[in-house]
């Protein structure tokens, strides 16, 4: 417990922002390699190297029916493999921002604002147009929010405070 008590008062810069920081960072990469792995069986059936897309019980999913309408084709490229390799930007984003780099960090936040923004526009779209969600899409905007929720606790922890 003493040990506890002091690295909780002492600056940012010490033992408890190196212990803190890392965590949080790796949540938030951790988190953009759930979305990559949820968003590659979508490219792979949008690619038809896979034919089907299996979807948890309930009448509100249509995974396969959603992934190939063709408003999931923008600029004919299939949307599964225009975001794989959007959250694989966000990964090299997020393994390179370091407080010592704050044109790279001020670039991940406009990345991960992007990321946020079309993952809700994506949700949005499906239950607008076709009634039904995408359980795999869901689940790569659920993972989104978190790797917006950990890189963001992880430039706070970083961030240096005024004494």
């Amino acid at each position: 417990m003493s040990l506890q008590l002091e690295t909780e008062n002492q600056p940012t810069s010490s033992v408890a922002l190196r212990k803190v920081c890392p965590v949080h960072k790796g949540m938030a990469i951790a988190c953009c390699c759930a979305a990559i792995a949820s968003l590659t069986p979508v490219a792979l059936v949008q690619l038809k190297i896979v034919r089907d897309l299996p979807d948890p019980p309930g009448r509100i999913f249509n995974s396969k029916r959603i992934v190939t309408s063709k408003g999931a084709y923008r600029f004919g490229i299939p949307d599964g493999v225009l975001g794989v390799a959007s959250y694989g930007v966000t990964l090299a984003l997020l393994m390179a921002a370091k407080p010592s780099r704050p044109v790279v960090r001020k670039v991940l936040r406009a990345k991960l604002a992007l990321d946020a923004t079309m993952a809700l526009r994506s949700v949005r779209r499906q239950i607008s147009q076709h009634g039904r969600i995408c359980s795999w899409c869901v689940g790569a905007a659920a993972a989104t929010a978190g790797v917006v929720y950990f890189a963001r606790k992880a430039r706070e922890v970083e961030r240096p405070h005024l004494a």
